[in-house]
């Protein structure tokens, strides 16, 4: 039927999929230091001729319930070579002083559509940002490199433990086991124990890793001997 837009959501897990769909989005992941009053997120419409909509929100991780932040403007309408700032505020609801707390920034974005594609039935896309917000008590000891250098492994049976003694979220870059690359392994939360499937036989216990900094890069590798159970 003409006159019917018809609309896919695409969900944006990196960066360049996104700088691609039209709007850029100025960093990886968020990092809210306590400290600061609020964090802006930019955001950057690439396109030369089209506005996008642009509706944005914080969710607790399940991807339903909100998380304890306000973010502004929450939808908007953003130019073709403009910029526009997200301010992200926390409402003050009570949280963790003793360690890192993980949420999640949603940035969803509509382009807009032109006069001849109005007359037609035409396939537009909407493209949905996910990316890490990470709330940091003042104070806390250690640094998110260290945390990531003091990790410590057991393999047990298939199963590859990883133990995170510090007060940070350690987010892989990379993993491997002897010369198995555990190749699903993403987060290990603050004072918390993570378990991933080890695909291969493991013929060495030499653990090697990279985690993700602030910044969106890689950290330098570190290495160390997993205990076997």
């Amino acid at each position: 039927m003409r006159g019917i837009i018809s609309f896919f959501i695409l969900f944006c897990f990196n960066l360049t999929l996104c700088q691609a769909a039209g709007i850029q989005i100025g960093r990886t992941r968020v990092v809210y230091n306590a400290a600061n009053k609020e964090v802006a997120l930019t955001l950057k419409n690439d396109d030369q001729e089209l506005p996008w909509l642009i509706q944005a929100w914080t969710d607790t991780g399940d991807g339903k319930t909100r998380g304890p932040f306000i973010v502004t403007p929450p939808l908007f309408r953003l130019d073709p070579q403009k910029e526009q700032s997200l301010r992200i505020t926390w409402t003050g609801a009570p949280l963790p002083e003793d360690r890192e707390s993980l949420f999640y920034m949603n940035v969803r974005t509509i382009p807009a559509t032109d006069k001849e594609e109005q007359q037609k039935n035409v396939l537009r896309l909407i493209y949905k940002t996910r990316l890490k917000l990470f709330w940091r008590p003042q104070d806390l000891s250690g640094t998110p490199n260290e945390t990531c250098e003091h990790l410590t492994f057991k393999l047990t049976g298939d199963r590859l433990q990883v133990v995170n003694a510090g007060n940070f979220f350690s987010v892989f870059d990379s993993l491997s086991i002897g010369s198995t690359t555990i190749r699903n392994a993403d987060m290990v939360a603050p004072k918390s124990t993570a378990a991933f499937p080890v695909s291969s036989p493991v013929t060495s216990l030499n653990a090697t890793w990279r985690c993700i900094t602030d910044y969106g890069n890689a950290s330098k590798k570190f290495t160390a001997a997993a205990s076997r159970e």
